[in-house]
């Protein structure tokens, strides 16, 4: 009974043993499968893009209505470059050459697949307007033949070199660019012949330009007045220059801050001379009280008088009395000698010539007065030469614009002991 008792204890043991074993050898399984990497998925191929096939020359050039002959194209226009590939471009990648100089700024260049052709829209704007202004600068005609060439980058990198392209011929194709077009031309010519008018005509026909010193003097006679005549200056130059730029770059805001400086410098210098004028005793003070002394306050009278001495001579030719014609020929003598000494007052206060009288004062040629001349005369041809080289107003510094008031007060100043005419 005891020994039946130890097998079956034996048994379970073993059983038990059997059990434990099974289970440990399952936890080694799953923790094997476990530790062990999952299987990695399967990547798909890799998709790289085409590379466009690009074009390898210029075929020819036409404008916005496809015309080759002639072809002529300013700013503000369109200009087609077809080329001799078939496949579709991407117009970001391809900028424009003329005359080998790359005009940035064209963001939005079209395609037209149907004539394969890159369309860039010919506009100025702060990206191009040194590459615009060399190309339209120092014009001597309507016209300038300009070479094309395209560049291609692949990337938005606008910093690597591009690939150029060039015409057929290995040479670059040429069309001409409009720096003038004659209705503009006529156009700017008639606004500043219209000024000029004004302004001369004002000189010679009114005071505009005149000091008005002695209202007994006709206004053609009057002497030209030098702060005057350098404020309508530097106004003719820089309406001339404005026209000039806005006619060929088609940009209102071309006026610059030295410009307005200019103007008002020469502005605020007549203004001062004039106030001078005004306070302070002269010698046409003195001539003018001494003509109105004899009743001759402005030109009119002369005029009076003149008519008056006619009409009397007039009488003595009819049949009179001695008395009477004496009478007559007092009063011929009495205008006589009013208008002898209305020309001898007055002849200091006439004009010469115009630069005379802006560089002269009673005394003879006036220091002062010729310094102001040949600044303003010197500093004008530069500022109409820039102009015309670079397209802009010139950037003076602030010595020049400094120098300019200087001679402006140096001027001033000295009006009030100059003597005048």
């Amino acid at each position: 009974m005891y020994v039946l008792s130890v097998h079956r204890l034996a048994d379970s043991v073993s059983s038990a043993c059997t059990v434990a074993c099974a289970v440990l050898l399952l936890f080694a399984g799953l923790g094997s499968a476990w530790a062990q990497p999952a299987p990695a998925a399967s990547k798909p191929p890799v998709q790289t893009a085409a590379e466009p096939v690009l074009p390898k020359s210029i075929k020819s050039l036409t404008d916005a209505q496809g015309a080759k002959e002639a072809l002529a194209v300013g700013l503000n226009n369109d200009l087609s470059v077809i080329v001799d590939t078939e496949s579709p471009l991407d117009p970001t990648h391809f900028s424009l050459f003329l005359n080998g100089q790359e005009i940035k700024g064209l963001d939005d260049t079209d395609y037209d697949d149907a004539r394969h052709a890159l369309i860039f829209h010919l506009k100025r704007s702060a990206k191009n307007e040194q590459a615009w202004n060399g190309l339209l600068g120092a014009p001597m005609s309507l016209t300038r033949p300009v070479s094309v060439a395209l560049g291609y980058r692949n990337s938005a990198d606008h910093a690597a070199r591009p690939t150029m392209i060039e015409g057929e011929t290995g040479k670059q194709p040429t069309f001409k660019l409009v720096i003038l077009s004659p209705i503009r031309l006529v156009t700017a010519v008639f606004a500043i012949a219209l000024l000029c008018t004004l302004v001369l005509g004002g000189a010679r026909h009114s005071t505009a330009l005149r000091d008005n010193l002695l209202p007994q003097i006709p206004k053609n006679r009057q002497t030209f007045s030098l702060g005057r005549c350098q404020m309508a200056f530097w106004f003719t130059l820089i309406f001339t220059s404005y026209v000039f730029l806005y006619i060929i770059l088609g940009d209102a805001n071309v006026l610059n801050e030295q410009a307005l400086m200019l103007m008002g410098i020469a502005s605020a210098t007549a203004l001062a001379a004039v106030a001078v004028d005004v306070q302070k005793d002269t010698q046409a003070d003195a001539v003018n009280s001494a003509l109105r002394a004899i009743g001759i306050t402005n030109y009119t009278d002369v005029l009076g008088l003149e008519l008056e001495i006619a009409q009397r001579q007039d009488l003595l030719v009819k049949e009179l009395s001695a008395a009477i014609r004496d009478q007559i020929r007092l009063e011929i003598d009495d205008r006589r000698n009013k208008l002898k000494v209305y020309k001898e007052n007055i002849q200091a206060f006439t004009s010469v010539s115009w630069f005379d009288d802006i560089t002269t004062d009673i005394n003879g040629t006036a220091l002062h007065r010729l310094q102001v001349v040949c600044w303003t005369a010197l500093l004008g041809v530069i500022f109409l030469f820039e102009v015309w080289r670079d397209l802009g107003m010139p950037q003076f510094s602030s010595t020049l614009l400094a120098l300019m008031g200087i001679s402006g007060a140096g001027y001033v100043g000295f009006k009030y002991p100059e003597s005048q005419h």
